[in-house]
């Protein structure tokens, strides 16, 4: 990119082409800023540490507010994306486990399955028979209880450069860094 096609100004300026900056320049274009956003990124989009957190999407919540967060997320990834981009999301919706081996932690599990299902979520709780029966290589010594939130990975690649095709009429440009010869500061 030349020198002159980088914009002089901008009212929102993200610094990371990761899942929160494309996540964030996605949505606020969606609000109508899109001309007004640009997303610098030093390599290609979701190249970074994002590609580590591929797949935490599940239905494992504390929270009411996180849950309806995890909920909308996972609608957007499972078809909304790639119907609005065209862009595949490679989206696999093949569960978890989350086990219990104290009973504060079956505790917990109960407060997270009471959220979930206050949610709508498809979850349940279960003891370590259910393990057994669904993955027997697991060594269960010690587990009293397992959550099972229904877990959907996706890649990150996919999931992230979904977001970044998105290009409404006002355009969310993405920015891919300037050669160090090229920036106006000189660095």
């Amino acid at each position: 990119m030349a020198e002159k096609d980088f914009p002089a100004q901008a009212r929102v300026v993200i610094v990371g082409g990761g899942v929160m900056g494309v996540g964030l320049a996605y949505h606020l274009a969606h609000e109508g800023w899109g001309p007004e956003v640009v997303l610098l990124e030093k390599s290609e989009l979701t190249s970074g540490s994002t590609w580590h957190a591929a797949g935490q999407i599940t239905h494992s919540t504390s929270s009411f507010g996180l849950g309806k967060c995890v909920d909308y997320n996972i609608g957007l990834y499972s078809g909304k994306l790639e119907e609005e981009t065209g862009q595949a999301v490679t989206w696999h919706g093949c569960g978890s486990f989350r086990l219990a081996y104290t009973e504060d932690e079956i505790d917990w599990l109960r407060h997270t399955l009471s959220v979930g299902r206050s949610l709508g979520f498809n979850i349940e709780l279960t003891g370590p028979e259910k393990v057994a029966e669904l993955h027997p290589f697991y060594n269960l010594e010690g587990v009293l209880g397992r959550f099972i939130p229904r877990r959907r990975p996706c890649g990150p690649d996919q999931r992230h450069h979904g977001n970044g095709r998105r290009r409404p009429p006002e355009g969310c440009p993405h920015h891919p860094p300037l050669p160090r010869h090229q920036h106006r500061s000189g660095r």
